[in-house]
């Protein structure tokens, strides 16, 4: 049965649904086709940061209805294979897949389909040798030779558009953006083995590298959603912000975010494209930034961006570490012993506590055990309390562990509720964490340092207990 979609309500991906301009009177264009040996009842159309999940029936067929009044650019996805698309406005094309390569697809209908069959064959192109090259190797070419040799795929590439663009009578808007395309992804090679090469000691780069690079704009609202055109742009911004990152004493993670802010900031005046490169960061920022305070970032952002959307998922993203942000009162996490006896973080007001959130199944966490036996040795006698606290499942392996290792301080396991459980209150998703609260119950820090990084995580309990 031929189930019909209308691409009206979109999932953006991940956080930040942004820059929907809502337009009258947008014509129709038709995709239809089949899905042969579909391993699923859908697959995916993306197009500009947007992905709309397209299902079709048992006889492997589809239709969606489109509304645009330009040319845009469209992926299908299914399981692991991909395949651009150009779809004219107004236009019926109709489309045959295989589910098991897409660059068998075949039947291309309608004033869609020369796009559509360029990009299929410029797809082919890239895995045969005339455009195969491998340049992060450093060793394997030096950068004279990869830079002529990566310049020649352009031009090849560029010819071919040409020919096409001729006898098929692209569009100009067509034409252009490809060209840009490849101008953008030859930009993004060399950035990244310019810095795979650095690492391994090359320091001299010819200087067309950099006036390559420098001539490509990064305000270029027309390629904001181009694959390339963004990963060139994060690479060139990250640059320049670990820069400043490296010269400053701050090591935390989160600077180096507020610095990659800063130059887009400075570097970039288009909000949209300000606002899709702060989208695609956003994902690096939730998974490094950890429980850092966010709150600098969210500042900046806010004399940053006009995108209010943008904002606030931020925001909303900050205020997830809001209770555990230095100074705040520790959230009253609670425990069990060995033998069944419970506490909770503030039976130990009074004492400095170093919390060590960890499992026996974790190499990283077993590693600091050594370090953190010869810390509790120093400091004993003195206001600290040192609390173990297991995430395991198992109890009994915790129990047998902990017995055998003959480990020290206090030996607790998160409370088996798990709304009172370290893992949910101090937003704990990796480990080990290391958690110091000082003797009137506040954060000192709920990502501290390790024992293993010596006399960082000596000083700060030295100074805590000297307050």
């Amino acid at each position: 049965m031929k189930q019909i979609t209308t691409i009206l309500a979109i999932l953006i991906l991940f956080l930040f649904p942004f820059l929907t301009n809502a337009q009258g009177g947008k014509m129709t264009t038709t995709l239809k086709g089949e899905l042969a040996n579909a391993q699923k009842d859908f697959f995916l159309l993306k197009h500009q940061g947007r992905a709309d999940t397209v299902k079709f029936g048992k006889d492997d067929k589809f239709e969606v209805l489109i509304e645009q009044n330009t040319g845009n650019y469209f992926m299908l996805e299914h399981g692991r294979q991909a395949l651009e698309i150009y779809l004219l406005p107004a236009d019926e094309f109709s489309i045959s897949l295989n589910a098991t390569n897409f660059t068998d697809a075949k039947n291309l209908t309608g004033a869609s389909a020369p796009y559509c069959q360029y990009l299929l064959n410029k797809q082919k192109d890239d895995k045969t040798d005339n455009f195969k090259l491998q340049p992060f190797k450093t060793g394997v070419l030096d950068p004279s030779i990869l830079y002529n040799k990566r310049d020649s795929i352009r031009m090849a590439r560029i010819a071919l558009l040409t020919k096409a663009s001729s006898d098929q009578k692209f569009i100009k808007a067509f034409t252009t953006f490809e060209q840009k395309s490849f101008d953008y992804q030859m930009g993004l090679e060399l950035i990244n083995y310019k810095n795979n090469a650095a690492k391994n000691g090359v320091t001299n780069f010819p200087e067309n590298f950099t006036q390559f690079t420098s001539k490509l704009n990064l305000d270029d609202e027309e390629m904001a959603f181009n694959h390339y055109f963004r990963q060139f742009a994060l690479n060139e911004i990250s640059e320049k912000a670990l820069t400043k990152y490296y010269q400053g004493t701050d090591k935390q993670v989160i600077r180096y975010f507020e610095f990659f802010l800063d130059v887009i900031c400075d570097k970039i005046k288009s909000e949209k494209v300000k606002s899709i490169l702060i989208s695609d960061m956003m994902p690096q920022v939730a998974k490094d930034a950890g429980v850092a305070d966010m709150r600098p970032f969210v500042s900046k952002l806010e004399k940053c961006s006009s995108d209010q959307k943008l904002i606030a998922s931020v925001k909303k993203l900050a205020d997830q570490n809001l209770a555990i942000y230095p100074g705040q009162p520790a959230p009253n996490a609670a425990f069990y012993d060995a033998n069944g006896n419970k506490s909770k973080i503030s039976d130990y007001k009074g004492k400095v506590l170093y919390i060590d959130t960890w499992a026996t199944w974790c190499g990283p966490c077993k590693r600091e055990i050594p370090h953190l036996k010869k810390l509790e040795e120093e400091f004993h006698g003195k206001n600290v309390v040192f609390i173990s606290v297991s995430t395991d499942k198992d109890i009994n392996a915790w129990k047998s562990f902990i017995a055998k290792e003959q480990m020290g301080g206090l030996q607790l396991h998160q409370s088996d509720n798990f709304e009172e459980t370290i893992s949910k209150l101090y937003l704990v998703n990796s480990i080990p964490r290391f958690i110091i609260i000082d003797e009137s119950g506040k954060i000192v820090s709920a990502d501290g340092p390790r024992p293993s990084s010596g006399e960082e995580i000596r000083n700060l309990l030295n100074g805590l207990l000297a307050d």
